[in-house]
């Protein structure tokens, strides 16, 4: 029987023979809604005290609050609320909230150490 010489393989199938390359690391954002603490993109370090909140207490916040932030898309980006357009921004969002069409909206009250409260605002997607 005479000997064969080994078929050497083509690239292509040199490349369809390797282990698919892993997929990059995932960096997952933390939800402030899901913490006891977080500190915004501004450094400050928020309590939470409550939440979901109530849409009468939300309502009252919007005005009274401190500070109001959206967090779009579960939190990984802050969008701060200047007081000017936070009457305009509840009007936008108010039936939303607590629903459970997309976008929806969860509010949440947070406290600084130095007394200052924050009405945060997660959008869920």
């Amino acid at each position: 029987m005479p000997n064969k010489r080994p078929r050497n393989a083509t690239l292509a199938e040199m490349v369809a023979s390797l282990p698919p390359a892993p997929d990059p690391p995932v960096e997952w954002v933390r939800s402030p809604a899901g913490c006891e603490e977080f500190v915004d993109d501004e450094g400050q370090l928020w309590r939470k005290v409550r939440g979901p909140l109530h849409p009468r207490l939300t309502r009252r916040l919007v005005t009274q609050a401190d500070a109001l932030i959206i967090g779009e898309g579960g939190g990984g980006e802050f969008r701060h609320v200047p007081a000017a357009d936070r009457l305009a921004t509840w009007d936008r969002i108010k039936d939303r909230l607590m629903v459970d069409r997309t976008p929806g909206y969860a509010p949440y009250e947070f406290v600084s150490a130095d007394g200052l409260t924050l009405l945060y605002i997660e959008e869920n997607c």
